[in-house]
């Protein structure tokens, strides 16, 4: 892994840190999470060849974000977030951020 591979993922992870904090609420709370957090991610490929999309799930809180990664402009963008919890207890589609 060259020197830029390495710095390209750790500023990924930071955007991808950052989104999840304001996604969810304010910086104390995701702060209260770090320690105590289960997350999951998932990624894959779009029709897009130069757009990647990602999804980071809270499996304690049911919550859900997703991501796109467009590597030909260097940007992060939110898609939007969703309350899982509240599908699997039958609240249907109220769960929409």
């Amino acid at each position: 892994m060259t020197q830029r591979s390495l710095a390209v993922l750790i500023v990924l992870n930071a955007v991808l840190l950052a989104a999840i904090a304001l996604t969810f609420g304010p910086v104390e709370k995701a702060n209260a999470q770090l320690g105590g957090g289960s997350y999951l991610m998932i990624a894959g490929n779009t029709a897009n060849a130069s757009q990647q999309v990602i999804y980071v799930m809270d499996t304690r809180n049911g919550r859900v974000a997703g991501f796109t990664v467009n590597s030909a402009n260097n940007r992060v963008e939110i898609i939007g977030g969703r309350e899982i919890a509240d599908d699997l207890d039958g609240g249907g589609g109220g769960g929409d951020r």
